[in-house]
């Protein structure tokens, strides 16, 4: 009933957010859902996933509707299936083993990623069923649960390339739980590595190691970037500790040993976290949603402080995490569907859109028209799905002045302004004459839609336009957007 609960939670307080404006990957998603079968599987050959979750996405789509909404509902019921698996990984001589749903359900990086119309949330789920199989085949000796095991391995591996990450934190588990019974699951872990191999392996070489545009949106290897990703999984259970004191003060409860397998849980969370930094310092790769292989560790790893606290714990950091996603201040003016309104109102068949990082899928899936004229900056963000682009600024400055020179009318920019890239296309712009109007939208940061700013430029005066009739002398008026319509080009 706890863990029924928890997953009901879940459910009521994110369905809600399902119609919110749609993001840059879940139209990605959406465009190779669309595709027929082999069209599909060749277009996933140039993303950076495995190709599992598109498979079922399209089915799932089938039924439900090709729309961003029918992707977030799968996300949000494979993010309860997690929450509920979560309760069933200690055994039941582990009275606390309830509560890890609920701290799954509270995790930062799980709330987030289950009304996200990607992978992840899923993701969550096959480690969960894969490590809940393995365990059992151990512990009952059946054949049937490592039947199981070896499918949760190749789903988990033909869904995501960080699966082979939790394998091996999953194996520092086993180990430390089972001892030398661990070897037993090798047979069925590989035969579940062969399939994935058999169907996906020579791709998923290739993208890995020959396509650097597969990964070149993540950042560098950073100590902040890691603590970043750690504090999003523990960032509700720490606002809710104060409470969870209160509870252990009001109420004395009986000492209990800490059930090794959450203890267990705990290094394989530490491994699991470690791992992408690790590797990061060869190849960036680590990326905070990605990390939602470590929620399972660390709700299994927590779950006993749910029992200390009677549940006030668990049950007060996800009212937090409910009070975070539905603060106002929490949301954002800059999105897909206010953009794309305030485009279809402003513009005209004579005005260019321009699209810095990946903006222009979600506004176009909000806003369909084929006019006025669009364009991406770098143009290289249209040659390949999910990439934004990472070149020097002295590759970045022509292409921006030759794209100024070239535009006709006024121009609208979605903008990242705390980025390189829109920076130089802002001084682009300014060079070339083009006069910047007060912006239609305007907010404190990029977040998850890819852009602060939404501005509009006026085209450069012409001379007829001029206040003096003529182009102004050398030195007066002073240099600004009327002196640079007419400086030399």
């Amino acid at each position: 009933m706890i863990s029924a609960a928890a997953a009901a939670a879940l459910v009521a307080v994110l369905a809600p957010l399902i119609p919110a404006p749609a993001l840059s990957d879940e139209v990605f998603t959406l465009e190779a859902t669309a595709l027929s079968w082999p069209a599909m599987w060749r277009h996933l050959q140039a993303d950076v996933h495995p190709p599992l979750y598109y498979c079922l996405a399209k089915v799932w789509l089938a039924l439900a509707g090709p729309a961003v909404e029918g992707l977030r509902a799968f996300s949000l019921l494979m993010a309860a299936l997690a929450v509920f698996l979560a309760a069933h990984i200690l055994p039941a001589a582990a009275p606390a083993g309830s509560w890890a749903a609920w701290i799954l359900a509270a995790d930062g990086i799980v709330i987030m990623m289950s009304v996200y119309g990607r992978m992840y949330a899923m993701l969550a789920a096959l480690c969960l069923l894969t490590w809940l199989a393995s365990d059992r085949a151990i512990r009952l000796g059946n054949s049937g649960w490592l039947l199981a095991a070896t499918a949760g391995v190749a789903a988990g591996l033909l869904t995501h390339h960080f699966f082979a990450l939790f394998l091996a934190a999953l194996a520092l588990w086993t180990i430390l739980i089972h001892g030398r019974a661990a070897l037993r699951l090798a047979p069925a872990w590989a035969l579940g590595g062969a399939a994935w191999a058999l169907l996906w392996g020579r791709t998923a070489w290739e993208q890995l190691a020959h396509r650097p545009q597969h990964l070149a949106w993540v950042p560098p290897a950073q100590f902040a970037k890691w603590a970043e990703a750690v504090g999003a999984h523990l960032v509700f259970l720490c606002i809710a500790a104060p409470i969870a004191l209160l509870a252990l003060a009001w109420r004395r409860v009986a000492r209990a040993p800490w059930p090794r397998e959450s203890r267990a849980a705990a290094a394989s969370a530490a491994l699991v976290l470690a791992l992408p930094g690790i590797i990061s310092v060869w190849r960036p790769v680590l990326n905070a949603r990605f990390t939602i292989i470590a929620a399972p560790f660390l709700a299994v790893a927590l779950a006993p402080l749910g029992r200390l606290t009677s549940g006030v714990l668990p049950v007060a950091a996800f009212a937090a995490a409910t009070v975070w996603m539905w603060w106002p201040g929490a949301q954002t003016s800059c999105t897909s569907a206010e953009a794309a309104r305030l485009l279809a109102q402003q513009t005209t068949s004579t005005d260019t859109v321009l699209f810095c990082r990946l903006t222009r899928k979600p506004v176009e899936y909000h806003w369909p028209s084929p006019v006025p004229s669009r364009r991406s900056f770098p143009a290289e963000i249209d040659q390949h799905p999910g990439y934004e682009g990472r070149q020097p600024p002295h590759k970045l400055q022509p292409e921006a002045d030759t794209l100024a020179s070239t535009l006709r009318g006024r121009v609208f920019l979605l903008a990242d302004s705390t980025r390189m890239p829109s920076r130089i296309l802002l001084r682009a712009l300014q060079d070339a004459g083009f006069r910047q109007r007060p912006p239609l939208l305007a907010c404190p940061s990029a977040d998850k839609h890819y852009f602060d700013r939404l501005l509009v430029f006026d085209p450069p005066l012409r001379l007829s336009e001029s206040p003096s009739v003529s182009p102004p002398a050398p030195g007066s008026p002073p240099p600004g957007p009327v002196a640079r319509a007419y400086a030399p080009r």
